[in-house]
């Protein structure tokens, strides 16, 4: 998005004497609910300029250091035991974790053994996994720490430990969640298990939580003071090493997280560690139960209700992985195992009939548990809507600002993302899947965007009423779900701030 108080609109008009565009057809909704809404995305994503993530900075010398305080005074230490291993390896884990998604706590495999690996078959093994580890990965999190930095120098968000409103919306979604539980028909174990984790779980709202530039700025000077005194305790022959930048890079890493965690200590560091990194990209994700959110460099400030939709409906996702994958071990197995086979069915059978045809390969079953959370977290916020419509035209009113919230501004459509079904098929599933969706919008049996109630997942079990989605012939009129949002928002004295 571009947030210039200046815009320049440029319009280029081609003429072809005696040749006329072919006219495209109207797009139905009932055919592709993306496309139909996101052919009129007026959007403008924040134009932000910052580090890149696979950029190789070199790291700044600090303005404190002389020449003399950064020289060895003789007394050197090996590179074997320059930083603690286990921490090599917990860095090396969170930034393998940014790429693959794989966590673990037991660096060396002997976590749960009596008998621990010796230091120099450790030494061996950080070795080993220094050498998958490139120069990007290394430099993610002091790359990280200029981005975060170059962002809040160029926006214009009053200083906040917690940002009332955002956090007022996080709680209203874990409620609902906790409702839509208690409501369910999973067991008693079950639900008391989900209600812990939810209950306990947090939500980190990037720049709009915790962002005191002074703390970053902090941050990133503790990192590169440590950098440099550890770089002076090694002797020329360890600094020739190839994996010693590597091991500086990473036991650097401490030093400036633990000034983070001073000024923003409600988060497992591992977490912190992840919403750095991630606050200037448009990603999300839940991690050590708190849910990162990124609002500014995903959004149109212009258009707050799209952006609060874009909020409200991915917060709802991350809330949802409280049951899939996370609650797959206290649940039904035959309901979980029955959701994730529809989930699977409907995503293929959008993905097939697209009119953009799909990558090779592109359907993974074992990933179908984004798609439940999609239709799961569609039906709740639609579910929120209806207790703020007074018609049908309201509703649709939300749910056309939902799916605007979330086009993606690129030129190709069913672009694969990791871990993913590509967003527009997803989606496309989950509004299938919202019960009202058919009866609002006049779909018919032989459309593609049509689905019958036995067609309907059911994620917790429970069959699908229809009457739950409904307006309530008792609701006050407010305009509708997302301006009684905004109306909200500036209860709260929260207002997105242009650039």
């Amino acid at each position: 998005m571009d947030f210039c108080r200046v815009l320049i609109i440029v319009s280029c008009v081609l003429v072809a004497k005696n040749v006329q565009k072919p006219t495209e057809p109207a797009l139905n909704p009932c055919n592709d609910f993306y496309d139909y809404v996101c052919a009129k995305d007026t959007r403008s994503i924040t134009n932000l300029s910052f580090t890149s993530m696979d950029q190789e900075l070199e790291i700044k010398i600090p303005d404190e250091y002389n020449a003399t305080d950064i020289v060895s005074n003789g007394t050197t230490v090996p590179l074997d035991k320059l930083v603690k291993l286990t921490k090599v390896m917990k860095w090396c884990t969170e930034i393998e974790v940014l790429f693959t998604g794989i966590f673990t706590m037991d660096y060396f495999g002997d976590l749960f053994s009596n008998k621990k690996m010796v230091h120099s078959a450790r030494y061996t093994a950080v070795t080993t996994r220094l050498r998958d580890i490139n120069s990007t990965m290394v430099n993610i999190y002091y790359n990280a720490l200029h981005a975060n930095i170059e962002i809040l120098e160029q926006i214009k968000i009053p200083i906040t430990q917690r940002n009332e409103f955002f956090h007022w919306m996080f709680d209203t979604v874990k409620n609902n969640t906790l409702l839509e539980i208690e409501n369910s028909g999973l067991p008693q174990k079950a639900k008391k298990s989900l209600r812990k984790g939810i209950v306990a779980s947090k939500s980190f709202f990037a720049f709009y939580d915790s962002n005191n530039i002074t703390a970053f700025r902090e941050a990133k000077l503790a990192y590169e003071t440590e950098y440099y005194r550890l770089q002076s305790l090694l002797s020329l022959e360890d600094l020739m090493n190839p994996i010693a930048e590597k091991i500086l890079r990473l036991g650097a890493i401490d030093a400036s997280i633990a000034v983070l965690a001073k000024h923003i200590p409600f988060y497992d560091i591992r977490f912190l560690f992840q919403a750095i990194v991630a606050n200037p990209t448009n990603d999300a994700f839940q991690y050590l139960n708190s849910n990162h959110i990124t609002v500014i460099t995903r959004n149109d400030l212009r258009q707050p209700e799209k952006a609060m939709a874009d909020t409200l409906f991915v917060t709802s996702h991350e809330m949802m992985h409280h049951l899939y994958p996370y609650g797959l071990s206290v649940e039904t197995r035959s309901i979980t195992e029955e959701a994730w086979a529809c989930a699977s069915k409907e995503v293929k059978m959008m993905g097939n009939t697209d009119r953009v045809k799909l990558d090779f390969g592109w359907f993974q079953r074992d990933i179908a548990h984004e798609d439940v959370v999609n239709i799961i977290a569609m039906r709740l916020v639609m579910k929120m809507a209806a207790n703020k419509s007074i018609n049908h035209k309201q509703l649709k009113e939300a749910l056309e600002t939902i799916v605007g919230g979330l086009c993606k501004q690129s030129d190709r459509k069913n672009k694969p993302i990791p871990h993913h079904h590509p967003l527009e098929i997803s989606l496309n599933t989950a509004v299938r899947q919202y019960p009202l969706f058919s009866s609002l919008y006049g779909c018919r049996a032989d459309e593609r965007m049509f689905a019958k109630p036995e067609e309907f997942c059911k994620p917790l079990g429970d069959n699908i009423t229809v009457a739950e989605y409904e307006v309530k012939s008792n609701v006050k009129d407010v305009g509708g779900f997302f301006k009684d949002l905004l109306n909200t928002s500036k209860s709260l004295n929260f207002t997105y701030v242009l650039l």
